[in-house]
């Protein structure tokens, strides 16, 4: 039985707050994606904002990769991904959520999706429950859980998701994502998914 919503208990018995690393994907030099006027890292960093301050109202202790465009971020790039790894990992996250916007040269391509190392793992049945709260609340095309060899995916020693809001290459959904309530809605979403998820995990 869970102690509390945002607990857990450690192999000493002792009850602690479940910790969730909140990664907004790019800035600094790395904008990510750009698409009919709205840039990636800003997306990203707003949701991710939203997102920790949700966590935190739950009870959950939060880290956040970086709260402003350029905070933590080094180049290369590379080193840059496993920078946020290790962050988690020295930190002793539980949890790592990394967030993006997708683009594509298809116009026409939409959705949410989430990422994780290896499917039938316990990150992809916390990317599940995320991905049923978000299509549930903002009626995305529901892309589904998929497998990807990420940097952050990878290199953490958590369960971690890697979430794609939607695509800047679609007119529609670049509103949508540009669109300071949509993001609210979009944070809340993730952060019910987390939740759900929490509350149906043993505590140690």
């Amino acid at each position: 039985m869970r102690q509390a919503i945002a607990e857990r208990q450690t192999k000493e018995g002792e009850i602690m707050a479940v910790k969730i690393f909140v990664d907004a994907g790019h800035g600094g030099t790395n904008p990510g994606a750009v698409g009919n006027d709205v840039i990636e890292e800003r997306v990203n960093l707003s949701v991710a904002t939203k997102l920790a301050q949700d966590l935190r109202e739950m009870g959950y202790e939060v880290m956040e990769y970086r709260t402003d465009r350029d905070e933590n971020v080094i180049t290369p790039v590379a080193a840059d991904l496993r920078k946020r790894a290790a962050m988690a990992n020295e930190w002793g996250a539980d949890y790592f959520i990394s967030i993006h916007t997708n683009s594509s040269v298809n116009p026409a391509a939409s959705g949410f999706e989430t990422y994780v190392y290896r499917l039938g793992s316990p990150a992809a049945a916390l990317a599940e429950s995320i991905q049923e709260s978000f299509i549930s609340a903002l009626g995305s095309k529901d892309n589904g859980v998929r497998q990807a060899n990420f940097s952050v995916l990878r290199n953490t020693d958590m369960p971690a998701v890697l979430v794609e809001l939607g695509y800047l290459s679609n007119p529609t959904e670049a509103l949508n994502l540009n669109s300071p309530a949509w993001q609210t809605k979009a944070a809340a979403a993730i952060a019910r998914g987390i939740q759900n998820y929490i509350n149906q995990t043993p505590t140690s």
